[in-house]
C-alpha cells in the first residue's frame, strides 16, 4: 500500500486500523446484515468483539481468503469467483459481483479477475450500489 494512502486512512477518525490481527467470525442478524466481528490478535492470541457494519481488509499480493473456504466459492488461487464464474445454482443468473452466496458480493483485489488496482476496485465499488439497489428493489416488489 502506497505511503500517502496508509497516512490517509489512519488520519481517519472512523477507522480503526488493526495489524497483526485477523478476523475469526462474522456476526450478522436476522437480515444477513453485519452488526459485529470477532478479531484475534496474532500475536497474543487475545480476542475481541466489535461492534462494526463494515469492514475493509486489505490482503495485499495474495488473498487472504482461506477463512471463506465452505462459505464462498473460490478459485484455484483462492480469490473469490463472482457472477456467472461463481458457479453458482442462483436463479435468476447472479449478477456480475455477486458470489456464489445469495446477497453477498465482492470486489476489489479479492474478486477473481479483477485488474488489481484502486481505481478499478472504486469503479467496482461504485457498480455493486447498483446491483444492491436491483436486489433490494426485487425483494420489495416482491413481498
Amino acid at each position: 500500500m502506497s505511503r500517502y494512502l496508509i497516512d490517509r486512512i489512519r488520519s481517519l477518525e472512523n477507522v480503526d486500523i488493526r495489524v497483526q490481527s485477523e478476523i475469526v467470525d462474522l456476526h450478522g442478524d436476522r437480515t444477513g446484515a453485519l452488526d459485529g466481528v470477532t478479531v484475534r490478535n496474532r500475536d497474543s492470541g487475545a480476542t475481541s468483539n466489535l461492534p462494526v457494519r463494515q469492514v475493509f481488509m486489505f490482503i495485499g499480493a495474495e488473498p487472504n481468503t482461506a477463512w471463506l473456504n465452505g462459505c464462498l466459492a473460490l478459485d484455484e488461487r483462492g480469490y473469490i469467483l463472482t457472477g456467472l464464474g461463481s458457479a453458482a445454482a442462483q436463479a435468476p443468473a447472479p449478477l456480475p459481483l455477486q458470489t456464489s452466496l445469495s446477497r453477498v458480493f465482492a470486489i476489489g483485489d479479492v474478486r477473481s479477475g479483477s485488474t488489481k488496482r484502486v481505481a478499478s476496485a472504486v469503479g467496482e465499488g461504485a457498480a455493486v450500489v447498483a446491483q444492491i439497489h436491483s436486489i433490494l428493489g426485487a425483494a420489495t416488489t416482491t413481498a
